[in-house]
């Protein structure tokens, strides 16, 4: 009888651990998706006819950045997402997503949709209002002499804004013209203040940008939307008795 104790001492130790009363260990259940951080920044865009006259007509354009972090502005970019917005796909690039979409003059969308598709989360759907488009009237893309004053001038579609105006020479990069928080929707440029010849860039930005933050399930803290309505023209300038820049 000896010799049959260890086994039954083993069997009694089997079926210990068998039991059918006792606890399973404790299963970890999948947790939930992280927030996403979202920053979106659109930009209604007007650009005048270029300097040569025939190049980018009075191009009408949204540009569309969208940022993706996981968990907070810090976290690590989302570059695995599907992002449409308008009915196009957003293009991935560095640690972003963006997209310019034309329009015709005379077809300016006033709102936009933007879907956002992250792997193992719920898709994120969103309309944003776009409250102007800024357009520069005044100068046209023309040869345009230093020798007289330059008015500029611009137009709001629905409601007038404050500006920051600014220009330099595309040829050197240098800075001639600066002028910030511009109230009403004209200004005068001594023609004395241009470079000539040369081709001058000039640009008027809404200095008080369109902001609204974005809260509900799977956006993170701080997560916003920004509008900026901006447009441009490119010019030439010639002084008194010079020859147009080539």
């Amino acid at each position: 009888m000896r010799a049959h104790r260890p086994f039954a001492a083993l069997l009694i130790l089997a079926l210990a651990v068998l039991s059918p009363g006792q606890d399973l260990p404790d299963q970890e259940t999948p947790r939930p998706p992280g927030p996403l951080f979202v920053r979106l920044t659109i930009y209604p865009t007007a650009s005048l006819s270029r300097y040569d006259y025939t190049n980018d007509l009075d191009l009408y354009e949204v540009r569309i950045y969208v940022e993706l972090r996981r968990g907070s502005q810090e976290g690590a970019a989302v570059a695995d997402a599907a992002v449409t917005s308008l009915g196009e796909k957003l293009e991935f690039h560095d640690d972003h997503f963006e997209k310019k979409i034309v329009f015709k003059k005379d077809a300016l969308p006033v709102e936009l949709d933007l879907e956002i598709a992250a792997k193992g989360r719920p898709v994120i759907r969103e309309r944003i209002p776009l409250p102007d488009w800024l357009v520069l009237m005044e100068p046209q893309p023309a040869v345009v002499e230093t020798s007289k004053d330059l008015a500029v001038s611009w137009r709001f579609d629905r409601f007038a804004a404050p500006v920051d105006v600014q220009a330099y020479d595309f040829r050197t990069g240098k800075e001639v013209l600066r002028r910030t928080n511009v109230a009403g929707t004209s200004i005068v440029v001594p023609g004395s203040s241009l470079p000539a010849p040369t081709i001058v860039r000039l640009y008027v930005i809404q200095a008080w940008l369109y902001k609204r933050y974005l809260a509900g399930d799977g956006y993170a803290r701080g997560s916003e939307v920004n509008v900026i309505p901006w447009s441009q023209v490119f010019f030439r300038t010639k002084g008194p008795g010079q020859e147009m820049a080539p």
